[in-house]
């Protein structure tokens, strides 16, 4: 079945597959150097916006497609104001400021996110023994277009651009955490001390310190470990969409030990945000995306 036609049953259905693996709150590692936020330009050699024609390796059938409708979100409002004054007070000409008032839209329309991977593609992550296999990678695809009818155009192979990347990795659980020493290296840790040696540091980020209790059998931790949600150029406050090409997250499901590396650009923020706004509250990806320490 072609995408677009899954693209259209996902349009009747309104229902969302394949998205991402909610995280849960974390720890970081040693300090990196100064590093300023670059965004990535793409993935294996393919810039965002890309076409989905143009993935040639990529199967036929996506492992899951997702639709939304969204409104469009006012970006600002503008106005002139010519000062009146009173011996009461002073303030606008309310005439002049109505017929000159214009307001800014962005966003809105139906969305389509569909997901494809490559079988047994993966991704070394780092060098030596400090190298973090992610696999599976999953390549992301979003098109939009504004109307409102839940019909698929027939240029949606034109519009279907390449939005982001969700790449996974394994780590260890929290069962699994609570047998192993307290300075135990994970996966997780490994991969965050990598991304900001890449990126930087991550917005809100914070070196938290570790309690330690001593008893007469020995040291033991007093709690378990913390896995924060990390992320770098995330939406303000909830917002449309990222400020940047394309923003970074890192996120762990300790219970299962999955964690997942997020590339996305401003056009899969727009998808989950039509997603959580359009009937569909807790949408994973949107609570990934605007996780908030």
């Amino acid at each position: 079945m072609t995408t677009a036609k899954l693209a259209r049953l996902a349009l009747l259905l309104f229902a969302g597959a394949a998205i991402l693996a909610a995280g849960t709150p974390g720890a970081a590692a040693d300090k990196p150097h100064k590093v300023k936020y670059v965004p990535p330009e793409g993935f294996a050699g393919f810039k965002w916006g890309a076409l989905r024609s143009s993935f040639e390796r990529l199967p036929k059938d996506p492992i899951g497609v997702g639709a939304a409708f969204g409104h469009p979100v006012e970006k600002d409002t503008n106005f002139i104001c010519n000062q009146v004054y009173s011996e009461s007070a002073q303030g606008c000409d309310m005439y002049t400021m109505i017929m000159t008032m214009s307001k800014k839209y962005e966003g809105g329309g139906f969305y389509v996110m569909s997901e494809y991977t490559i079988e047994g593609q993966g991704f070394k992550f780092g060098t030596g023994d400090d190298a973090v296999l992610l696999h599976p990678v999953v390549y992301q695809f979003c098109a939009n277009w504004d109307s409102t009818k839940k019909l698929v155009p027939e240029e949606f192979d034109s519009m279907n651009k390449f939005c982001g990347v969700r790449q996974l990795f394994h780590t260890e659980t929290r069962e699994e955490l609570r047998k192993l020493p307290g300075d135990h290296v994970t996966n997780y840790d490994r991969v965050l001390t990598l991304l900001m040696e890449r990126f930087g540091k991550p917005d809100g980020f914070v070196h938290r310190g570790q309690v330690i209790i001593e008893t007469l059998e020995g040291e033991s931790d007093g709690a378990d470990r913390k896995f924060s949600v990390w992320r770098w150029c995330p939406a303000r406050d909830r917002a449309l969409h990222t400020s940047c090409t394309a923003s970074v997250t890192l996120s762990l499901d300790l219970n299962t030990g999955l964690g997942t590396v997020l590339y996305s650009t401003p056009l899969l923020w727009e998808f989950a945000y039509a997603r959580e706004n359009g009937g569909f509250k807790g949408e994973k990806l949107f609570r990934m995306l605007h996780a908030r320490n």
